[in-house]
């Protein structure tokens, strides 16, 4: 059997995995790193039989519609289809107003779509004297790990949360003999997720007691939905806007992927949706409340809604994401500077950050590790693996590739 990387092996983002194992060549996500300019997997092998997505994060998906011109069949949950569909058009659309070559055309996208077969969380599926499991990832609705039972079985994490979420409960290990595994938060842990909750609450209640307004910059699939379920029913006007709409609307449709979707559903009808350029004004203005894309203020409506609290020192711009290097939301929280139509501001407002990733953190990853036993593990998607390396390798064989790299199993 043989591992190798296209991309996302020793940094997040960009991640695409190739097993080759008897009759069987798959593909395990291919995605794209949404930098500036963005950055890509390496090209895709010829002979694919078939391609495995955990979930539709662009640095997991980013890059599947060049599956396109495979014969690959494509196979992801049937949420994570939908969330595929939304991500990559406005990737194909953000593309194009930034000027940006895209890997991939508007064609490409609707044969990929038409082509990708959802299953559900638990199903098996049989290839070529092998088998693929699915199992719970945690992370974000429709996110799942892949089992491939052939010569040696192979758990691919993708993306995984141990903790329950609003949204979807924690991923759920199997034993293995090699886990390819995650390590986005080596060497880092996450606080209680609950004292955080009832932080960002009371942040939020503070600032409304002095007569501001809180502007909350999330990420449109999966953060914007947990945050919402966090204030709702709170009593307070909570507008969402930018493409956090159109996936509350796929959630709604995905009665088996959310954790209890009666209670998302109790919370949306509580949150006003910004329907138009016509009613940002008034909500910039007069909202509580605003949850809103991008999660790292590099675009979207955040930047606008910033524009109406960053000289209101009762005001909050309150963070709940991981703000990747080069971004604004990392300007905004190393510096207190960010950059708007090429000036750079520092805003009077109040800014802070809660940590409210659905990532495993690092004594986590080290359980996941324990339960699933295997005889090899080999960590990617992150730039800290040594960390965690050193903790595992008293007990496992480590591995740590390189993109590019094949790694005989």
């Amino acid at each position: 059997m043989q591992l190798r990387f296209l991309g996302g092996a020793s940094q997040v983002g960009s991640l695409g995995m190739v097993l080759t194992d008897n009759q069987n060549k798959v593909l395990f996500d291919y995605g794209m790193t949404p930098a500036d300019p963005p950055e890509y997997p390496l090209p895709l092998p010829p002979g694919l039989d078939h391609a495995f997505f955990t979930h539709a994060h662009l640095d997991h998906v980013g890059t599947a519609p060049l599956l396109a011109r495979t014969d690959a069949e494509v196979i992801a949950t049937e949420t994570t289809r939908r969330m595929a569909e939304i991500m990559l058009e406005d990737a194909l659309k953000v593309a194009r107003l930034e000027g940006y070559p895209s890997h991939y055309s508007a064609k490409d996208l609707r044969k990929l779509l038409g082509r990708m077969r959802g299953l559900e969380a638990n199903e098996t599926l049989r290839l070529n004297g092998s088998e693929v499991d699915l199992t719970p990832a945690g992370h974000i609705p429709g996110a799942t790990m892949y089992l491939y039972r052939g010569s040696k079985d192979v758990l691919f994490t993708g993306d995984v949360q141990r903790i329950p979420s609003h949204l979807v409960g924690p991923s759920r290990m199997v034993p293995c003999d090699v886990l390819v595994m995650e390590s986005t938060y080596a060497g880092r842990e996450h606080p209680d997720r609950a004292t955080t909750e009832a932080e960002l609450v009371q942040a939020v209640e503070d600032v409304l007691d002095r007569g501001g307004r809180v502007v909350i910059p999330a990420f449109a699939m999966g953060r914007s939905q947990e945050i919402m379920m966090i204030l709702a029913g709170r009593g307070l006007e909570i507008w969402m806007d930018g493409m956090a709409r159109a996936v509350n609307e796929a959630y709604l449709k995905d009665h088996k992927g959310l954790r209890d979707h009666r209670a998302f559903k109790k919370a949306l009808e509580e949150v006003n949706l910004v329907e138009g350029m016509h009613e940002r004004f008034h909500v910039a203005h007069h909202a509580d409340v605003v949850i809103t894309p991008s999660g790292m203020l590099d675009g979207g409506p955040a930047l606008y809604y910033m524009g109406s609290v960053a000289r209101d020192p009762k005001s909050a711009v309150f963070l709940t994401g991981y703000q990747v290097d080069g971004s604004n939301g990392r300007s905004l929280v190393e510096s207190g500077t960010i950059t708007v139509g090429g000036v750079k501001l520092r805003p009077s407002c109040q800014i802070r950050s809660f940590d409210f990733s659905s990532h495993a953190g690092h004594s986590e990853l080290l359980a996941m590790a324990h339960e699933a036993m295997p005889r090899k593990i080999v960590l990617m998607h992150g730039d800290k693996r040594e960390i965690l390396k050193q903790d595992l390798e008293r007990e496992f064989d480590v591995i740590t590739p390189q993109n590019a790299e094949s790694i005989e199993i």
